[in-house]
């Protein structure tokens, strides 16, 4: 936060100066004021490092976790009879993540010079998503804002922990593929070149399996083939992620997942998840359903489907029912769509939305059980092709040699 020095006149007439961290010029004047000082000059004391601080922050992401946590907490305080005020001011300290803290704090400064909750919280896209937002304008426009904020609480330990779930299934075959790498550049770089010198010398017709491995090593260790390796990675990585960050980059990339085997499976059970959690969070709290599509097709992580959901709405808005337009397409099974009419007849459409994402949350933990069961002999085998193939490339011309003897 920045540090201002400041000049002021208290209310006997005398001559103050001081410091204090504020998060801008206004917040230092409002708070002198409180204590009746007459503010004369105000200067932003300059900071060396500041450049650096604000480059690294704009890489700074906000935590799901430490998103949920602080809502928890702030559900908890409000719902003890805590003002919104003081709940935030206390929080603002000590929440842990940078970007989540400094929102907070302006937060909690919007709402002392009186700005709603939700429109103070609208101003940070970035940590405050529109789920988020819309949740808590509902519940101040319903007055029941301690339940909803438990709701959201609610919804994000679950969005943490399905999230664990997937990182966790996917975190063993990443780290034995970085092993297998890591092995085969210690070879490449200081076992073979030994063996290849000694091939190199021998009077014996090399093996084909010998030949490829002298001609990998050989590239390999070349550093043009290195530099322009990494080059073309750099060039590929960065257009990629340029392309991705387009509209129609990121549907072709969302449409190219879901169409994966066993992995768009997971992203199509993933997606559902948080559909139906979300949906049912948001008409559970008083949110209009066609205002609650429009939300859930930004939150629901995948474009193709959000697509797909922002067409729902617009037939919904022609006076279909929410059930009709999900049966056209094929990424809502028929039993979404079957509980879905079931919950609009029976006016319970939360409580079944909520119980299909309990459904699906289970379907995409064995789901990712099986992938990774299925990964570890992939990787073992992989790894043992690998080493193989080097004994052989390796021990073949031994023989030949032998056998000339």
């Amino acid at each position: 936060m920045p540090v201002f020095d400041y000049t002021a006149v208290d209310s006997r007439g005398r001559s103050v100066n001081g410091t204090i961290e504020a998060p801008d010029q206004q917040s230092v004047v409002r708070d002198l004021r409180n204590i009746r000082y007459s503010v004369t000059s105000i200067r932003e004391r300059s900071d060396p490092l500041k450049f650096i601080k604000t480059f690294g922050q704009r890489f700074e992401r906000v935590d799901l976790y430490a998103l949920a946590i602080f809502t928890r907490q702030f559900a908890v305080l409000f719902n003890s009879g805590i003002s919104a005020v003081r709940s935030l001011d206390g929080l603002s300290r000590q929440t842990l993540n940078g970007p989540l803290s400094r929102a907070v704090q302006s937060v909690h400064e919007d709402i002392r010079m009186g700005y709603t909750l939700a429109k103070s919280m609208g101003k940070h896209p970035a940590v405050f998503d529109n789920l988020y937002v819309a949740m808590v304008r509902a519940g101040e426009m319903s007055g029941a804002m301690g339940e909803i904020m438990d709701r959201l609480a609610t919804l994000l330990e679950r969005e943490v922990r399905l999230r664990s779930k997937v990182t966790a299934a996917t975190t063993y075959p990443i780290v034995v593929f970085g092993a297998c790498c890591l092995v085969t550049y210690i070879l490449v770089q200081y076992i073979f070149p030994t063996f290849v010198a000694l091939f190199e010398g021998l009077d014996v017709q090399l093996p084909w399996p010998t030949r490829t491995l002298i001609f990998v090593t050989n590239t390999l260790r070349n550093p043009v083939v290195i530099v322009c390796t990494l080059a073309a990675l750099a060039f590929f990585g960065y257009f990629f992620y340029q392309y991705i960050n387009t509209d129609k980059g990121r549907k072709a990339f969302d449409n190219f997942t879901i169409q994966l085997p066993l992995i768009g499976d997971i992203i199509k059970k993933v997606a559902l998840s948080r559909f139906c959690r979300t949906l049912g969070t948001l008409l559970a709290s008083g949110v209009p359903v066609i205002h609650a599509l429009e939300i859930v097709s930004r939150a629901v992580g995948n474009e193709v489907i959000g697509d797909i959901l922002m067409k729902v709405q617009k037939e919904l808005k022609e006076g279909t029912r929410l059930s009709e337009p999900m049966k056209e397409s094929a990424i809502f099974p028929p039993m979404v769509t079957q509980m879905v009419a079931v919950g609009e007849e029976t006016g319970n459409l939360p409580t079944l939305l909520d119980k299909l994402a309990d459904f699906y949350d289970v379907e995409v933990e064995h789901t990712l059980e099986a992938l990774t069961s299925m990964l570890e002999p992939l990787m073992i085998f992989f790894m043992g092709g690998v080493v193989g193939f080097v004994l052989l490339a390796v021990f073949m011309p031994v023989y030949s040699l032998v056998d000339k003897m």
